[in-house]
């Protein structure tokens, strides 16, 4: 994409860390912003500070788990923006301790989360980017979903599925106007590992001084 100016962008959790900046960092850019995320004060706050930079941004609650909220809230966009140019991926959740102790509601919020709603939001919003000039999927993964470690099993096995459907993705959709990128940040001071759902070991690994 040669310009940012004048686009739209649609971004999933948007209310903190790395989707805040990217918000912020694509209003200064000129872009304008639909946000999305499940934190009511954060969205407004960026929303705020976005608007700042005099683009238009607006944000909606949104549960990116739940199929429907997904449907709704990129039909809603569609119908107010016409098309967005620019799809973001960057909500997610984690799961820290041993995989044994992991319960089935567990492994479905972060498959739902981290694989099967960026799966959603792009194929509902193909055929808006295929119609721009130039547009792009950014899918903002993790180096975990490159290389596995201990205690994040699921979270790894979300993070590969995203690169691997982002490189799909990119083979895919080559010789059109859409790009494709997977963001595969390390360790990132945001709010992911504090908010995780995790084991019982997990206060024995602070302990221990896990990076973690």
């Amino acid at each position: 994409m040669n310009s940012l100016q004048s686009k739209r962008a649609l971004i999933t959790g948007a209310a903190g860390g790395i989707g805040r900046e990217i918000a912020l960092r694509l209003a200064a850019e000129g872009t304008s912003l639909y946000l999305l995320d499940i934190n009511p004060a954060g969205l407004a706050e960026v929303v705020g500070r976005a608007q700042q930079f005099g683009v238009e941004a607006m944000g909606r609650l949104c549960d990116v788990s739940q199929l429907q909220q997904i449907e709704t809230s990129v039909a809603e966009g569609l119908n107010r923006w016409e098309g967005f140019d620019l799809l973001v991926n960057n909500a997610g959740v984690t799961y820290y301790g041993d995989t044994s102790q992991m319960r089935a509601g567990d492994c479905e919020r972060l498959l739902a989360i981290n694989l099967h709603a960026p799966l959603h939001f792009t194929r509902l919003l193909l055929p808006s980017l295929l119609s721009r000039p130039e547009a792009h999927v950014l899918n903002v993964a993790s180096f975990l979903g490159l290389v596995g470690s201990r205690k994040l099993s699921i979270y790894s096995a979300t993070k590969f599925g995203l690169v691997g459907f982002s490189e799909s993705l990119r083979a895919e959709y080559a010789r059109t106007n859409l790009g494709v990128t997977a963001l595969c940040p390390g360790f990132v001071d945001t709010n992911l590992f504090a908010s995780a759902q995790h084991g019982e070991d997990r206060q024995h690994d602070r302990d221990q001084k896990n990076p973690y």
